[in-house]
């Protein structure tokens, strides 16, 4: 089918003009909206950010390429339209809030530095097809120098973000200030812990004289403020790697800065007193709309750019006229107090439960209206599905069976849970390395002395031969039956079980009063979310989550089916009564090794023995330790990379773990062990044989 000539012709009049436009409107949506991205956890936001950032390079390109095709030699109109050109060249080089949407952008910046002559060449043509007529021609260049420090700046923040340009960045640093005795003083220790840690990131070992310093600090200040410097660390580290603040905030950066102000208030000048009574009226709109806009962005960048945390920092740096800087500093400070309080990272939970899922997969028949709010959900990506196939056992005949696993409804890490887990690794900070690789939750348990003869150590012996994913699974489980289980129901491990207070506690449900029960909810979800879905997270996994997870799945589906013998759960109690159900049936001892289901089981059981008080102590330790060692054994980069994404509790655990327990890596396995003489007696031993 042939489009109409006149749609054609409404192309060629206007095809540059909403270029330009849409350009101009898209450098507006990130510098805005860019410097959400750590703060915001809206699926909307990120949506709108990644398609502007896509299409804020393309645009500006096509738009560029049509430049030329729409200039005609007879029209006075050629100079207005190449005075666009250098703003194109400006759209390219980005707002200060973004450079690069993920880590690999930034490994690509000799193609952004070698893509500035293709653009350059196009934009010089343009202006060579608008001679000889130079009345716009100062202006035009004064845009063309700005356009190309903002390019250079983009392509040198995409270098300093670079593997090889952090590790060119990574210097000795001189020893800080203990005390924090004021903001000027804890802004400025607070930049200092980060460039200690910023070695970690691409998986390089920090100074081991810095160690005792960092540990000092993070002893003194409470948990509350360890939550901030995490988060202003976590706000420091996407700001070198994600934006234009590393070339900045230095002082060419700051010469650059007035520089390209300057430059655009004279071109506005300059537009604004020369005659444009033959040129178009619209194109005279259009280049108004550009020059006042620039200058309004350039004046918001600058603005955010002088009250931020890492200008008040180079003050206070500042050797010469140190007196001045420091007054300047302390009056940001005030400005910043007065204005709302500054939100320096948030952290969301996603959320996965096997169990939910499990009743999803045994209950398929749900109402309509459940059944449309899952469409809904899934359409709109408020939920991922994960597929698992179960492959039968050699022998069998069953086909191979497949279950579908939803994600559930995103948390939003409160203040109280976040310092949970902050005090909770603070109280190891002390902890060497033999007791700091105990595996997760046997500390806990060997805690339990209120009750004689309970059965820790051969738990504690059992879950030292689980790999990570399987203690997951177990915590998992076990987590949501006790949390599910009324506390003043009877304990029975035995055959023989009793029926106490079961109906009454699926009639009024159970109550969920206590902090730490819906802490270790949250923290036991999104831990299989992290296994389910960001299994590459945890690079010490061996690819066995998916068949473990699996294998549980299919065991609590068998039970749930044998249980209620085809006859539906009913809703929205179905949860409660599973739960109550997998309490009043016996447990066969004899599958404890083989399946992981009756293990959780049993774990929960003996968690009923203990005081409720007790019993939450033990889960909430056991899902720290879980977040501490898989934290541990994830890389740097992979946090580095998931900065750009924002919201993970895995990357805050893990900067928290290098800021307060680096030097359990350092420290010498001989020590622990006391091996150091027999060592000293075989290297001797060596030596004397090496003399003959």
């Amino acid at each position: 089918m042939e489009i109409p000539l006149k749609y054609k012709q409404l192309w060629n009049n206007w095809d540059v003009r909403v270029l330009i436009l849409l350009s101009l409107s898209i450098q507006i949506i990130l510098i805005f909206l860019g410097r959400l991205r750590r703060t915001s956890t809206s699926r909307w936001i990120r949506m709108v950010v990644w398609v502007s950032y896509i299409l804020a390079d393309w645009v500006a390109s096509f738009a560029l390429g049509n430049l030329s095709s729409n200039m005609d030699d007879s029209s006075s109109s050629n100079v207005v339209i190449a005075f666009w050109a250098p703003f194109l060249i400006l759209h390219l080089g980005g707002p200060d809030t973004i450079t690069a949407y993920s880590m690999e952008d930034n490994e690509l910046w000799a193609r952004h530095l070698l893509g500035l002559g293709y653009e350059l060449f196009i934009a010089f043509y343009v202006l060579f097809r608008s001679l000889p007529d130079t009345r716009l021609l100062m202006p035009t260049l004064l845009i063309f120098l700005v356009g190309i420090i903002k390019y250079v700046e983009r392509s040198y923040s995409l270098y300093k973000a670079s593997v090889e340009g952090i590790q060119s960045s990574i210097n000795p640093l001189s020893p800080t200030k203990l005390e924090r005795t004021n903001d000027l003083n804890a802004l400025s220790q607070d930049f200092w812990l980060y460039y200690a840690a910023k070695p970690s990131f691409i998986d390089v070992a920090p100074y081991s004289d810095k160690y005792l310093i960092i540990k000092t600090i993070f002893m003194n200040i409470s948990a509350e403020e360890v939550l901030m410097v995490i988060r202003k660390e976590l706000s420091n580290a996407y700001d070198e790697f994600y934006t234009k603040s590393i070339v900045n905030h230095s002082i060419l950066g700051y010469v650059l800065r007035v520089l390209c102000s300057t430059c655009i208030l004279l071109a506005f000048s300059l537009f604004i007193l020369e005659p444009k009574n033959d040129f178009n009226k619209l194109d005279v709109a259009i280049t108004y709309v550009l020059l006042a806009t620039s200058i309004c962005l350039d004046f918001m960048a600058t603005v955010m750019l002088m009250f931020s945390d890492r200008m008040i920092v180079y003050l206070l740096n500042v050797k010469k006229l140190s007196k001045w800087s420091v007054l300047l500093a302390k009056f940001f400070v005030r400005i910043k107090k007065a204005c709302p309080k500054r939100k320096y990272w948030s952290i969301k939970l996603p959320q996965l439960n096997l169990l939910s899922n499990c009743l999803s997969i045994s209950s398929p028949n749900k109402t309509l209206q459940h059944r449309m709010m899952s469409w809904v959900a899934k359409r709109l990506r408020f939920v991922q599905e994960i597929k698992l196939n179960i492959t039968p056992l050699i022998g069998e005949s069953i086909k191979l069976e497949t279950f579908t696993l939803h994600t559930i409804q995103p948390v939003q890490a409160t203040q109280d849970v976040l310092e949970l887990i902050v005090s909770h690794l603070k109280s190891r900070i002390h902890l060497d390395l033999f007791d700091f690789n105990e595996p997760a939750g046997s500390s806990s348990l060997r805690q339990v002395t209120t009750i004689r003869n309970w059965a820790v150590e051969p738990f504690v012996q059992l879950f030292e031969k689980f790999s990570l994913e399987k203690q997951v699974l177990i915590w998992h489980i076990t987590t949501d039956l006790c949390f599910y289980w009324n506390s003043e129901s009877q304990h029975l491990l035995e055959p023989h079980q009793t029926k106490m207070e079961v109906e009454k506690n699926r009639l009024k449900g159970v109550k969920r009063t206590s902090t730490k029960m819906e802490t270790c909810k949250y923290l036991s979800n999104y831990m299989m979310h992290t296994v389910m879905i960001r299994s590459y997270m945890m690079s010490n996994m061996g690819g066995e989550s998916h068949i473990l997870a699996g294998k549980v799945i299919k065991d609590m589906v068998e039970f749930i089916h044998k249980s209620y013998d085809g006859h539906h759960l009913q809703m929205p109690n179905e949860i409660v009564e599973a739960c109550m159900k997998m309490k009043e049936t016996p447990i066969e001892f004899g599958n404890l090794i083989t399946s992981l289901f009756g293990t959780a089981r049993v774990l929960a059981h003996l968690m009923l023995v203990i005081s409720e008080e007790e019993r939450w102590q033990v889960i909430t330790t056991a899902w720290v330790e879980l977040l501490q060692k898989v934290a541990m054994s994830s890389k740097g980069n992979i946090h580095m990379k998931q900065l750009s994404i924002g919201d993970d509790l895995l990357t805050f655990v893990w900067l928290l773990n290098k800021n307060i327990n680096a030097n359990i890596l350092d420290e010498p396995v001989a020590a622990i062990y006391g091996v150091y003489d027999k060592i000293w007696d075989f290297l001797s031993e060596i030596k004397s044989h090496l003399n003959l």
